[in-house]
């Protein structure tokens, strides 16, 4: 694997990607949030024989440091359509990997055409219709249910 750099106004990327420049898949892998490219060094040395491989420590993760904060989803759906580009990525498989299946499926929003398949790794839909009306509300509130139970967790009475 090759080290890359993509610069932005934000801060540079990092990436790595596989020497195979052969006519073969393209695999895209994506960290999630506190992860970066060495979550996926066991599939990379399993494919980057086999396939083209592309993995990025995301804005704001391992060696993508320092970055500003600032980012969206789209903003890294619209970094990684940079770069696939700039790399000759086609018809890339997506794989992400919790924030990184999110980056994945803006990107397929976003591009529709550009992806020919997505794996997701313990992410879950982005697209609120999945969702019924109870999960959504629930959702509301988890936050201040959690922090209730931690609360009655941690106050132990002397």
């Amino acid at each position: 694997m090759r080290k890359r750099e993509f610069e932005t106004d934000r801060g540079t990327l990092r990436y790595w990607v596989s020497e195979n420049d052969e006519e073969t898949a393209q695999l895209v892998f994506l960290p999630g949030l506190t992860a970066d490219h060495r979550l996926f060094d066991k599939q990379v040395d399993c494919f980057a024989q086999r396939a083209r491989c592309l993995v990025w420590d995301p804005p704001s993760h391992g060696e993508s440091r320092p970055f500003s904060l600032d980012w969206s989803l789209d903003d890294l759906a619209l970094m990684l359509e940079q770069i696939l580009s700039r790399e000759g990525f086609e018809r890339p498989i997506l794989v992400g990997q919790s924030m990184g299946g999110y980056v994945s499926q803006a990107f397929i929003r976003l591009f529709p055409d550009r992806a020919c398949g997505f794996v997701s790794v313990d992410s879950c839909p982005l697209d609120r219709s999945y969702y019924t009306a109870i999960e959504l509300w629930a959702l509301k509130h988890v936050k201040n249910a959690c922090r209730r139970r931690f609360l009655s967790w941690t106050s132990i009475p002397s």
